[in-house]
């Protein structure tokens, strides 16, 4: 990610957030899939796109627009000269404090505009400070947020960011209920979590 780095990457950087080995470490597609339970005509937000590993996964899932939001310009930079899916949008912002309007101008989202929001490996690098507000503005009701990101337990430490820098899901789901209701916490593979929750 993404959201909080410098813009100025290097290209080890970007290697390692487009390591097919993601797949295998976070999130793999089959899981991927049966997470966001898209029909196939879903709008989307990726919060934290970073160079689209996910998003490019996502964007095969629908044929409505997936909107790839990050702080950094260099990723967005990446992306698009690693070449676009025809349905993502690339939105320059910062998933702590989303801009949503009624008509979507410029860089902001406009509001009730997506179906699903999802944050993937994120969630620990701003320290669970995402703007559930905004979030709640840009999706149209009884719109979807997934969080995934790593665990914090002894079996999935030998993997992914510091121990101090992670939650539980039980954690993320406490923060979650102050906006959405959750509907379902569950392990995913050896090292991540995901939260799945509902705008009512």
């Amino acid at each position: 990610m993404h959201d909080h780095g410098s813009s100025h990457r290097s290209p080890a950087s970007f290697e390692r957030l487009d390591d097919l080995g993601r797949l295998q470490r976070q999130v793999s597609e089959a899981e991927l899939t049966r997470l966001l339970a898209l029909r196939g005509d879903e709008d989307v937000l990726d919060l934290g796109s970073g160079t689209g590993f996910y998003t490019d996964r996502i964007a095969a899932l629908t044929t409505g627009t997936v909107y790839a939001l990050d702080l950094d310009p260099a990723m967005n930079d990446h992306y698009r000269a690693r070449g676009l899916p025809a349905n993502v949008k690339l939105v320059l912002g910062d998933i702590t404090v989303l801009l949503v309007s009624a008509a979507g101008e410029g860089q902001a989202l406009k509001a009730e505009s997506v179906d699903l929001a999802c944050t993937i490996a994120t969630w620990h690098e701003i320290g669970g400070r995402l703007d559930l507000q905004g979030v709640t503005k840009v999706l149209r009701p009884r719109g979807r947020l997934v969080v995934i990101d790593w665990r914090r337990d002894t079996e999935s430490w030998e993997s992914g960011p510091p121990i101090a820098e992670r939650s539980t899901a039980a954690e993320v789901a406490g923060v979650l209920v102050s906006r959405f209701t959750v509907v379902r916490t569950e392990n995913v593979g050896s090292f991540m979590f995901a939260v799945t929750a509902r705008r009512d």
